[in-house]
């Protein structure tokens, strides 16, 4: 056959190889074999000394025909497919998963009470229910108390002690008011003074704030004080056995400060008596009674007046026994100020 014999093809040989190749793609092959029927091909014999390129496969003919030149077609190797990235399995995919899954919760709650917050009206719930979660809220809320420093400065007991008829008397034209004058010239001031420095005395070394005040003290405007006790003692005339002991009195005009002025004088009586010995008289004058210092003082001040004895039938007590007269004022007070810790005081002691 001359050399310009006219080719005839059944089909593309490359088209085929292309639709071939693309049904043989999931093949793990990395080369593929192509072999096809040349038809009517009439080509020249072979040069055995013609070799095919690499990577290149002989095309056989078919049975039956006479030997056909081979067609080799330079095949490339298959490009592999990307990796696929592996599934996550395992404890952690599940970790991840509920976290995912938590959180897309979380901001759909968040997002739905935004919507509902912006458009519930003010009047969507009840007054009942409204009150009712506030409770539920208070009861919720963390208090934090904050310790409040105690106070350092306590409250520390004032007591008045007045020696009768002491310091600048209220007629100028007196120099002193000695009080009350026996013949031989005991006067009531001297017992008075000495029995009331006793009382001062023994009231400061237990802690109390005492105050000495004269019969006219200017301080006595307006006193505050827990306690105020004025100290006098009966004159030297003869009464006969009826003039002995002593008689306490408060103030009968005060009728705010009624209560404790009772107690105070309940407690100078009984503990006065117990102390001494000396029975109570009961005669009391309208100088007791409506004595210038319930008046002169605070109207919350507890306030009484004792008179300690009879300068006449009296008379060895009040000047031998001032130490126990004196005892017997402050146990009166201690009653008052500290009634569970006065006590039932022995006679003499």
């Amino acid at each position: 056959m001359a050399d310009d014999t006219d080719l005839t093809w059944d089909d593309d040989p490359l088209e085929a190889l292309a639709r071939e190749y693309a049904r043989h793609d999931e093949d793990e092959d990395d080369f593929a074999v192509w072999t096809f029927d040349t038809g009517a091909l009439d080509l020249p014999p072979r040069d055995p000394s013609v070799t095919a390129p690499p990577g290149a496969f002989p095309l056989e003919p078919a049975s039956g025909s006479s030997p056909a030149p081979a067609l080799s077609l330079p095949l490339g190797r298959r490009a592999a497919p990307p990796p696929r990235p592996p599934a996550q399995s395992g404890p952690a995919s599940v970790w991840w998963t509920t976290v995912r899954n938590v959180l897309i919760v979380v901001a759909a709650a968040v997002l739905v009470s935004t919507i509902f917050s912006l458009w519930t009206r003010p009047n969507f719930f009840s007054d009942e229910f409204r009150a009712g979660l506030n409770k539920v809220q208070a009861t919720q809320r963390v208090i934090s108390i904050q310790p409040s420093p105690l106070p350092t400065d306590a409250h520390q007991v004032r007591i008045g002690i007045i020696a009768g008829h002491s310091g600048r008397p209220q007629d100028p034209s007196f120099e002193s008011d000695p009080g009350a004058v026996c013949p031989d010239g005991l006067t009531e001031l001297s017992i008075n003074e000495a029995v009331a420095r006793q009382v001062v005395t023994t009231l400061s070394q237990e802690r109390y704030m005492v105050d000495l005040l004269t019969e006219f003290d200017p301080r006595l405007t307006n006193y505050q004080a827990d306690v105020l006790v004025s100290i006098h003692t009966n004159d030297c005339q003869d009464y006969g056995a009826a003039g002995t002991g002593f008689n306490a009195a408060s103030a009968s005009a005060r009728q705010t400060t009624r209560g404790k002025d009772e107690k105070l004088l309940a407690c100078l009586i009984s503990q006065y008596a117990a102390t001494t010995g000396l029975p109570q008289h009961y005669g009391l004058t309208y100088d007791m009674t409506e004595y210038h210092t319930f008046d002169e003082v605070a109207i919350d001040t507890p306030t009484a007046i004792i008179e300690t004895g009879f300068m006449g039938n009296d008379r060895a007590f009040l000047t031998e026994r001032q130490d126990l007269i004196a005892q017997g004022i402050v146990n009166g007070i201690r009653c008052f100020l500290l009634p569970d810790d006065a006590g039932t005081p022995v006679p003499g002691s």
